[in-house]
């Protein structure tokens, strides 16, 4: 997902950079990994990736780190933000979803950042539209209600689907239930 938009900003003669701040089962230099994803699938060879962390056991941040023995410090993450975002349209890639446990204390990535910071951000929700979707999208719409969400993305994912009744009808359900979030459905690229 953050390839499509990375390539979006690019056709608008911007220039994209993407930042993944904690990498977990892997590292950043692993061709599968989300930044080496993005920079194949955005078209963008010199696409400017960066990551602050990396983990090789695939967990939630604050878990990967704690196992680690690592601190992830919220001033760096801020620091890296303002920094790429100074020169760059940035796309920043969280980790697990908007409540999944970032810091040593068990909250989300978007506590890093002051109101004011994110305000001037654009918020894009991914999310798959496979069973169990609505909840999942209907919770994070609600925490980032404050700061609005720009764009929800429902990626279909490329395995069968044991419940394709359901796949069909949420995402006309997510859009008659938030009206003024417009839905992308993408589907997976066919091999």
């Amino acid at each position: 997902m953050s390839a499509i938009l990375l390539r979006e900003i690019a056709a608008q003669g911007k220039t994209p950079a993407y930042l993944k701040p904690v990498l977990t089962g892997g590292s950043g230099e692993d061709s599968d990994s989300d930044p080496s994803r993005c920079r194949v699938l955005s078209g963008g060879k010199h696409l400017r990736t960066e990551w602050l962390l990396a983990f090789p056991e695939a967990l939630d941040p604050m878990t990967a780190a704690f196992r680690s023995g690592v601190t992830i410090d919220p001033a760096i993450l801020r620091e890296a933000v303002r920094r790429l975002g100074a020169s760059h349209a940035l796309v920043v890639e969280g980790t697990g979803g908007v409540l999944s446990p970032f810091f040593s204390d068990g909250s989300g990535i978007l506590n890093a950042f002051e109101r004011r910071d994110l305000d001037r951000s654009r918020i894009h929700l991914v999310s798959h539209p496979h069973l169990g979707c609505l909840s999942q999208v209907l919770s994070a719409v609600r925490v980032l209600e404050p700061l609005g969400v720009h764009c929800l993305h429902l990626v279909c994912r490329p395995v069968p689907d044991p419940w394709p009744l359901a796949t069909s009808l949420n995402p006309d359900t997510l859009r008659r239930l938030l009206p003024d979030i417009p839905v992308r459905v993408h589907l997976p690229a066919l091999a």
